[in-house]
Formats: structure tokens, sequence, C-alpha cells
């Protein structure tokens, strides 16, 4: 027996290892989200291992091209399917463990709009006590409107940062420059409070601090 066929057989011995701890996983696991975290990460391993000692027992360029197509091919699409099959469950309202300690989204996570809240408001201010959260609306007259936030250069000019951009039933959560405002969005800001009547020249209004209605 060769030193490759035993690197072989090492090799298809471990990823039907790891296909064996994945069956193991889909039936002892308490729930939908273990269970798929069982079978995305072990049996991933599993198939590229068995992969990999199909490209070495055979030692041809065109078997491992597929080969090597395939492992890749799972590496990508088993965590973005993991994460819209968990993603679908927790909107379907699929129970978790009873022994689940901690939930991230528990209280973060609006089921009729389905989104996400991504900035503690209270927490933010207590971490950085010399600045203020702020919602400002843009009027129609104002000069912003129009315009993206590169080009205002709110943080630049006045030294606040947009947490969020609100538009009707539309949230953007920390926006990049590219973002376009439009007269009646809503901006959720972060800066000094003595700079906040500078707003009035840019928006139309001076803002209010978040919270107080």
């Amino acid at each position: 027996m060769t030193l490759r066929e035993l690197i072989v057989m090492g090799l298809m011995l471990t990823g039907a290892f790891f296909m064996f701890l994945a069956g193991i996983g889909i039936l002892r696991m308490p729930d939908l989200f273990l269970r798929m975290s069982a079978t995305t990460k072990v049996a991933t391993l599993g198939v590229g291992t068995i992969l990999l000692a199909v490209t070495l027992y055979f030692n041809d360029l065109v078997t491992t091209f597929h080969a090597v197509a395939t492992i890749l091919f799972i590496f990508i699409s088993a965590p973005v399917g993991a994460h819209m099959i968990g993603r679908a469950a927790y909107f379907t309202g699929v129970p978790l463990w009873k022994g689940t300690l901690v939930n991230d989204l528990s209280g973060h996570y609006d089921p009729q709009t389905h989104q996400l809240e991504s900035v503690s408001i209270p927490g933010l201010e207590a971490h950085m006590p010399d600045l203020r959260v702020c919602k400002v609306r843009i009027s129609e007259t104002s000069p912003a409107a129009g315009k993206t936030l590169a080009q205002i250069e709110l943080r630049k000019t006045y030294g606040f940062t947009v947490l969020a951009v609100n538009r009707g039933s539309l949230v953007i959560s920390n926006p990049d420059g590219d973002v376009r405002l439009f007269a009646d969005d809503d901006l959720i800001l972060i800066g000094p409070p003595e700079l906040r009547d500078d707003l009035a020249a840019l928006f139309g209004s001076t803002g209010e601090d978040v919270g107080e209605g």
C-alpha cells in the first residue's frame, strides 16, 4: 500500500467521521438553529475532506477541477443557505431551545416590518456623555434636500455623525456618503449639544433629543 493510498484512506475516514457527527447533530440537537449549525459546519468539513481524497486518488486534472469547484461552491453556499433558513425560521416564530440563555434579537427586532434596531441610543449616550443623540427633520426649503451626505459634509463641518435616516417606513442604518437626502427625511444624529443650533441653517430645525417626543 502506497503512501498516497494511506493518505486517501485517512481523508475518507476523516470525512466519514465528520458526516457521522453531522447526522448525530441532526438527531440530537434540540432545536432547528443548533441542528442547522451542525449540518453546515461539520457536514461541510466532511464533504470537503472526502472530495479532497477523491482528487488525490484519481490524480486527474479534470477530476481535480470538478472536486475543487464543488468544495468552493459548498463552502460559499452553505453559510449563505444556513443564514437564510435561520432568518426565515426566526421570522416565522420557530421556537428556540428552552435552555437558550441569550437571544440577541429579543427586543430589537420588529416582526411586522422585519427591521432590526442596530443602535441602542441609551447605551450609546452612556458611553459618550459629552455627545447627544437628536432627531432632525429636513424641511422642503433646506439646502441639504437633494444632496448626498458626502456633499453636505456633516461630520467635517458640524461635528455630527448620522446614525440613521428614517424615510417613512424605510430605515437606513449607518448610511454611507452616497445616501441622498430628501425633504421630510428624519435624521438620527449624534454630536456636541452646543452645536445643535447650527442645524437650523442646514435642515430648517434644531432637532429634538431622542426620547423627548
